[in-house]
């Protein structure tokens, strides 16, 4: 026998009360965490429930809360942080988030960027989020998590998909730090004038708000934990530019058009000198061969050109031969334990005068 049982008065009563107390205990839980983040420094921008202080622009529907993450999965669109943090007009800080990336998927974080309706944003960097590429198409992104986009790239990813992983941004006077997994991926600091492609005079550093990218319908990523830790205004830049103006140029263009600054060549260690490379490399957008995935580095599936540029000058016709031969090319600094700034430029000049384009380059695991 199957028996109905009707809700009484008292039971709807007590449901009521059980519904609020959930739900009140989950508002004072929230609140609790941001009390505790702030006796150390660092404020929550994301309550985990709602979209309560972000505002999208185009194409909201791109946007969704499940299980306490942000998501973002649909046509472009950006989601602003609108709310009372700072006033969301951030200067100096430390912005941390937990991120996790799906195959083939596309987004980025921008910093020191203003609310616009439509369109990629104008003002402020993008700090690249993409471990995979999209099986099949014709553009391959070699600007990886961690990229300061277009400006100091990573050219192999630092996590992979469909694991979290934590996103940490600092920008300190005129200097932006991106780290994974708090290791340390990229590092720029701006000069007074410094060099920005047509479409990107925007990307400079002065102060704005957060924003989060829904890149195309076939990128889903998720986003939790978003915190920040606010920095003095007079905070100090954490290193100083380039002082070869030329060669920060060079850098900037190449990087803005997808060529992979890879150097083979370069060791990370040396009596003496442990992580010396790294730390350079990042200053100079460059990726070492000990960063690449030994398994692709042993495949040689197409016709490969290693340049081994450490006695000398590279002819930049014996470029044009190699790629008019199909071949992809790389660039090795033959076992140097740390980066030679006048190497490297005549490097970047022969590239662009042999006019080598990203698809060019033998990117290892790429090809």
């Amino acid at each position: 026998m199957i028996q109905t049982m009707q809700p009484n008065h008292h039971s709807t009563r007590r449901c009521g009360r059980i519904h609020w107390f959930c739900r009140t205990a989950a508002i004072f839980s929230f609140a609790l965490q941001t009390l505790v983040a702030r006796d150390s420094g660092w404020i929550s921008l994301f309550d985990g429930t709602s979209l309560t202080g972000w505002k999208a622009n185009e194409n909201a529907a791109s946007w969704a809360v499940r299980d306490g993450s942000l998501v973002t999965q649909g046509d472009r669109s950006h989601l602003f942080y609108t709310g009372p943090v700072a006033n969301h007009n951030f200067k100096n800080f430390e912005l941390v988030a937990e991120v996790k990336t799906t195959p083939g998927s596309n987004s980025g974080i921008y910093v020191h960027t203003r609310y616009q309706s439509e369109g990629w944003p104008e003002a402020g960097y993008e700090l690249q989020v993409i471990n995979s590429n999209p099986a099949g198409e014709d553009y391959v992104e070699n600007k990886m998590t961690g990229s300061i986009y277009a400006i100091r790239n990573t050219w192999q990813a630092p996590a992979r998909d469909n694991e979290w992983f934590e996103y940490r941004i600092v920008v300190s006077g005129k200097t932006l730090q991106t780290y994974i997994n708090g290791n340390l991926i990229c590092q720029y600091t701006e000069s007074e004038t410094p060099y920005r492609p047509s479409d990107k005079k925007g990307r400079l550093l002065g102060s704005g708000t957060f924003a989060l990218q829904a890149h195309d319908p076939g990128s889903v990523v998720f986003y939790r934990s978003l915190r920040v830790r606010l920095l003095p205004d007079d905070a100090p830049s954490l290193a100083v530019p380039l002082e070869d103006r030329e060669l920060d140029v060079l850098i900037t263009k190449l990087s803005n058009d997808n060529l992979p600054l890879i150097d083979l060549g370069l060791l990370a260690t040396s009596p003496g000198n442990t992580g010396k490379v790294f730390s350079q490399a990042r200053r100079y957008g460059l990726t070492i061969g000990q960063e690449m995935p030994i398994d692709a580095l042993a495949r040689y599936e197409k016709s490969i050109v290693i340049v081994n540029d450490r006695a000398g000058e590279i002819d930049p016709s014996y470029l044009r031969a190699s790629k008019a031969a199909g071949a992809r090319i790389a660039f090795s600094s033959g076992g140097a334990f740390e980066i030679d700034e006048a190497r490297l430029k005549r490097r970047l000049q022969a590239i662009q005068a042999a006019d080598l384009k990203w698809q060019d380059f033998w990117v290892p695991g790429k090809d």
